[in-house]
Protein backbone atom coordinates (compact mmCIF):
# COMPACT_ATOMS: atom_id res chain seq x y z
CA UNK A 1 0.00 0.00 0.00
CA UNK A 2 2.75 2.44 1.00
CA UNK A 3 4.77 1.48 -2.05
CA UNK A 4 1.77 2.33 -4.26
CA UNK A 5 1.24 5.68 -2.50
CA UNK A 6 4.90 6.56 -2.98
CA UNK A 7 4.55 5.55 -6.60
CA UNK A 8 1.81 8.15 -6.95
CA UNK A 9 4.01 10.73 -5.21
CA UNK A 10 6.81 9.88 -7.65
CA UNK A 11 4.45 11.07 -10.37
CA UNK A 12 3.64 14.25 -8.46
CA UNK A 13 0.28 13.04 -7.08
CA UNK A 14 -0.39 13.52 -3.34
CA UNK A 15 -3.72 11.97 -2.34
CA UNK A 16 -5.06 12.17 1.19
CA UNK A 17 -4.25 14.20 4.28
CA UNK A 18 -1.37 11.90 5.26
CA UNK A 19 0.45 12.36 1.96
CA UNK A 20 -0.11 16.12 2.06
CA UNK A 21 1.34 16.20 5.59
CA UNK A 22 4.58 14.53 4.49
CA UNK A 23 4.75 16.39 1.18
CA UNK A 24 7.60 18.71 2.31
CA UNK A 25 9.74 15.71 3.31
CA UNK A 26 8.96 13.91 0.06
CA UNK A 27 9.93 16.99 -1.91
CA UNK A 28 13.29 16.99 -0.11
CA UNK A 29 13.58 13.28 -0.89
CA UNK A 30 12.89 13.99 -4.56
CA UNK A 31 15.42 16.84 -4.61
CA UNK A 32 18.25 14.93 -2.94
CA UNK A 33 17.63 11.47 -4.37
CA UNK A 34 14.42 10.01 -5.79
CA UNK A 35 10.94 8.89 -4.80
CA UNK A 36 10.72 5.28 -5.99
CA UNK A 37 7.84 4.30 -8.25
CA UNK A 38 5.87 1.12 -7.54
CA UNK A 39 7.98 -0.84 -10.06
CA UNK A 40 11.33 0.49 -8.84
CA UNK A 41 13.75 -0.42 -6.06
CA UNK A 42 15.64 2.58 -4.72
CA UNK A 43 19.21 2.08 -3.49
CA UNK A 44 21.03 5.09 -2.03
CA UNK A 45 24.81 5.05 -1.69
CA UNK A 46 26.08 7.72 0.71
CA UNK A 47 29.60 8.49 1.94
CA UNK A 48 29.86 10.16 5.38
CA UNK A 49 32.43 10.39 8.14
CA UNK A 50 31.04 7.10 9.49
CA UNK A 51 31.83 5.24 6.28
CA UNK A 52 29.90 3.98 3.27
CA UNK A 53 26.13 3.60 3.60
CA UNK A 54 23.83 1.53 1.41
CA UNK A 55 20.16 2.36 2.00
CA UNK A 56 17.72 -0.04 0.29
CA UNK A 57 13.92 0.46 0.30
CA UNK A 58 11.82 -2.62 -0.59
CA UNK A 59 8.88 -1.51 1.68
CA UNK A 60 8.15 -5.09 2.80
CA UNK A 61 8.26 -4.85 6.62
CA UNK A 62 10.96 -5.09 9.29
CA UNK A 63 11.26 -8.90 9.50
CA UNK A 64 11.72 -9.28 5.75
CA UNK A 65 14.21 -6.41 5.71
CA UNK A 66 16.26 -7.96 8.52
CA UNK A 67 16.61 -11.13 6.46
CA UNK A 68 17.33 -9.20 3.26
CA UNK A 69 19.99 -7.07 4.98
CA UNK A 70 21.83 -10.16 6.20
CA UNK A 71 21.44 -11.83 2.80
CA UNK A 72 22.83 -8.86 0.84
CA UNK A 73 25.66 -8.37 3.34
CA UNK A 74 26.61 -12.03 2.92
CA UNK A 75 26.49 -11.89 -0.89
CA UNK A 76 28.54 -8.68 -1.01
CA UNK A 77 31.10 -10.15 1.39
CA UNK A 78 31.62 -13.06 -0.99
CA UNK A 79 32.74 -10.60 -3.67
CA UNK A 80 35.26 -8.81 -1.43
CA UNK A 81 36.23 -9.01 2.27
CA UNK A 82 34.05 -6.49 4.09
CA UNK A 83 32.27 -5.96 7.43
CA UNK A 84 28.81 -4.40 7.75
CA UNK A 85 26.67 -2.86 10.47
CA UNK A 86 22.96 -3.25 9.77
CA UNK A 87 19.72 -1.48 10.66
CA UNK A 88 16.16 -2.20 9.51
CA UNK A 89 12.69 -0.70 9.72
CA UNK A 90 9.37 -1.15 7.91
CA UNK A 91 10.53 0.88 4.90
CA UNK A 92 13.98 -0.53 4.22
CA UNK A 93 17.40 -1.34 5.62
CA UNK A 94 20.92 0.07 5.86
CA UNK A 95 24.31 -1.56 5.40
CA UNK A 96 27.22 0.48 6.79
CA UNK A 97 30.84 -0.41 6.07
CA UNK A 98 34.24 1.18 6.53
CA UNK A 99 35.22 0.61 2.89
CA UNK A 100 33.24 1.06 -0.30
CA UNK A 101 31.03 -2.01 -0.86
CA UNK A 102 31.18 -3.75 -4.27
CA UNK A 103 27.65 -2.69 -5.17
CA UNK A 104 28.15 -2.53 -8.94
CA UNK A 105 29.71 -5.99 -9.03
CA UNK A 106 26.87 -7.29 -6.89
CA UNK A 107 24.19 -5.80 -9.15
CA UNK A 108 25.92 -7.33 -12.16
CA UNK A 109 25.81 -10.69 -10.37
CA UNK A 110 23.18 -12.29 -8.16
CA UNK A 111 22.76 -9.65 -5.43
CA UNK A 112 18.95 -9.61 -5.64
CA UNK A 113 18.48 -13.01 -7.24
CA UNK A 114 16.04 -15.48 -5.62
CA UNK A 115 18.26 -18.37 -6.77
CA UNK A 116 20.22 -20.01 -3.98
CA UNK A 117 18.17 -18.13 -1.37
CA UNK A 118 17.89 -20.91 1.21
CA UNK A 119 21.59 -21.78 1.12
CA UNK A 120 22.67 -18.14 1.27
CA UNK A 121 20.28 -17.09 4.03
CA UNK A 122 21.20 -20.16 6.07
CA UNK A 123 24.86 -19.19 5.85
CA UNK A 124 24.16 -15.49 6.41
CA UNK A 125 22.04 -15.84 9.53
CA UNK A 126 23.64 -18.92 11.12
CA UNK A 127 20.32 -20.70 10.75
CA UNK A 128 21.88 -23.96 11.95
CA UNK A 129 22.38 -22.50 15.43
CA UNK A 130 18.85 -21.07 15.33
CA UNK A 131 17.52 -24.52 14.35
CA UNK A 132 19.32 -26.01 17.35
CA UNK A 133 17.41 -23.64 19.65
CA UNK A 134 14.14 -24.42 17.86
CA UNK A 135 14.84 -28.15 18.22
CA UNK A 136 14.64 -27.78 22.01
CA UNK A 137 10.88 -27.25 21.89
CA UNK A 138 10.37 -30.02 19.35
CA UNK A 139 12.39 -32.43 21.48
CA UNK A 140 10.19 -31.67 24.48
CA UNK A 141 6.98 -32.22 22.48
CA UNK A 142 8.34 -35.44 20.96
CA UNK A 143 9.23 -36.78 24.41
CA UNK A 144 12.97 -36.88 23.85
CA UNK A 145 13.57 -34.73 26.92
CA UNK A 146 11.57 -34.80 30.14
CA UNK A 147 11.09 -31.44 31.86
CA UNK A 148 10.56 -33.15 35.22
CA UNK A 149 7.71 -33.39 37.67
CA UNK A 150 6.05 -30.29 39.17
CA UNK A 151 8.17 -28.60 41.87
CA UNK A 152 11.18 -30.69 40.87
CA UNK A 153 11.52 -29.83 37.20
CA UNK A 154 14.79 -29.54 35.38
CA UNK A 155 16.38 -26.16 34.92
CA UNK A 156 16.37 -24.43 31.55
CA UNK A 157 20.10 -25.05 31.37
CA UNK A 158 19.64 -28.81 31.87
CA UNK A 159 16.95 -28.96 29.17
CA UNK A 160 19.16 -26.98 26.81
CA UNK A 161 22.08 -29.36 27.31
CA UNK A 162 19.89 -32.45 26.87
CA UNK A 163 18.16 -31.22 23.70
CA UNK A 164 21.46 -29.91 22.33
CA UNK A 165 23.02 -33.36 22.80
CA UNK A 166 20.14 -35.00 20.92
CA UNK A 167 20.47 -32.40 18.13
CA UNK A 168 24.21 -33.00 17.71
CA UNK A 169 23.80 -36.80 17.70
CA UNK A 170 20.97 -36.74 15.16
CA UNK A 171 22.80 -34.24 12.97
CA UNK A 172 25.86 -36.48 12.91
CA UNK A 173 24.28 -39.93 12.64
CA UNK A 174 20.78 -39.29 11.23
CA UNK A 175 20.90 -36.00 9.27
CA UNK A 176 17.63 -36.79 7.45
CA UNK A 177 15.69 -37.12 10.71
CA UNK A 178 12.25 -35.51 10.45
CA UNK A 179 12.72 -33.54 13.68
CA UNK A 180 15.81 -31.85 12.24
CA UNK A 181 13.93 -31.02 9.05
CA UNK A 182 11.02 -29.63 11.07
CA UNK A 183 13.32 -27.45 13.19
CA UNK A 184 15.04 -26.03 10.10
CA UNK A 185 11.70 -25.43 8.37
CA UNK A 186 10.24 -23.60 11.38
CA UNK A 187 13.30 -21.36 11.62
CA UNK A 188 13.14 -20.43 7.94
CA UNK A 189 9.40 -19.79 7.92
CA UNK A 190 8.64 -18.39 11.37
CA UNK A 191 11.78 -16.46 12.25
CA UNK A 192 13.29 -15.60 8.87
CA UNK A 193 10.11 -15.41 6.73
CA UNK A 194 12.02 -17.01 3.86
CA UNK A 195 8.89 -17.36 1.72
CA UNK A 196 8.22 -13.62 1.84
CA UNK A 197 11.90 -12.88 1.23
CA UNK A 198 11.78 -15.07 -1.87
CA UNK A 199 8.62 -13.34 -3.07
CA UNK A 200 10.25 -9.95 -2.51
CA UNK A 201 13.34 -10.96 -4.49
CA UNK A 202 11.14 -12.18 -7.34
CA UNK A 203 9.36 -8.82 -7.37
CA UNK A 204 12.68 -6.96 -7.34
CA UNK A 205 13.87 -9.10 -10.28
CA UNK A 206 10.93 -7.68 -12.27
CA UNK A 207 11.62 -4.13 -11.11
CA UNK A 208 14.14 -1.49 -12.10
CA UNK A 209 16.94 -0.97 -9.56
CA UNK A 210 17.71 2.75 -9.25
CA UNK A 211 21.01 3.70 -7.58
CA UNK A 212 21.46 7.31 -6.44
CA UNK A 213 24.38 8.96 -4.63
CA UNK A 214 23.06 11.71 -2.35
CA UNK A 215 25.58 13.88 -0.53
CA UNK A 216 23.89 13.12 2.81
CA UNK A 217 21.29 10.72 4.26
CA UNK A 218 17.85 11.51 2.85
CA UNK A 219 14.50 11.76 4.69
CA UNK A 220 13.82 8.07 3.92
CA UNK A 221 17.23 7.16 5.35
CA UNK A 222 16.91 9.31 8.48
CA UNK A 223 14.89 6.76 10.58
CA UNK A 224 17.43 4.04 9.76
CA UNK A 225 20.32 6.23 10.92
CA UNK A 226 18.42 6.95 14.15
CA UNK A 227 17.72 3.26 14.68
CA UNK A 228 21.39 2.36 14.31
CA UNK A 229 22.44 5.18 16.65
CA UNK A 230 20.05 3.80 19.25
CA UNK A 231 22.47 0.92 19.84
CA UNK A 232 25.44 3.14 20.61
CA UNK A 233 26.82 3.73 24.08
CA UNK A 234 26.97 7.47 24.66
CA UNK A 235 26.68 9.97 27.49
CA UNK A 236 24.39 11.97 25.20
CA UNK A 237 20.69 10.98 25.26
CA UNK A 238 19.10 9.52 22.14
CA UNK A 239 16.62 12.42 22.04
CA UNK A 240 19.48 14.94 22.00
CA UNK A 241 21.27 13.06 19.24
CA UNK A 242 18.10 12.82 17.16
CA UNK A 243 17.40 16.53 17.70
CA UNK A 244 20.91 17.41 16.54
CA UNK A 245 20.55 15.19 13.47
CA UNK A 246 17.15 16.72 12.73
CA UNK A 247 18.53 20.26 12.91
CA UNK A 248 21.33 19.31 10.51
CA UNK A 249 18.78 17.83 8.12
CA UNK A 250 16.58 20.92 8.28
CA UNK A 251 19.57 23.20 7.66
CA UNK A 252 20.57 21.15 4.65
CA UNK A 253 17.00 21.12 3.31
CA UNK A 254 16.67 24.87 3.75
Amino acid sequence: MLRARLGEAAGGVYRGAEMEAVRPLLEVQRKWSRIPAADELLVERVKTREGWHLFVYPFEGRLVHEGLAALLAYRLSRIAPITFSMASNDYGFELLSGVEPPLREGLDGNLFSPHGLLDDITAALNAAEMAKRQFRELARIAGLVFPGLPRSGKTARQLQVSSGLFFDVLLRYDPTNLLLSQAAREVLERQLESTRIGTTLERIARSTVIVTEPRRPTPLAFPLVVDRNRERVSSESLADRVRRMQMALERAAG
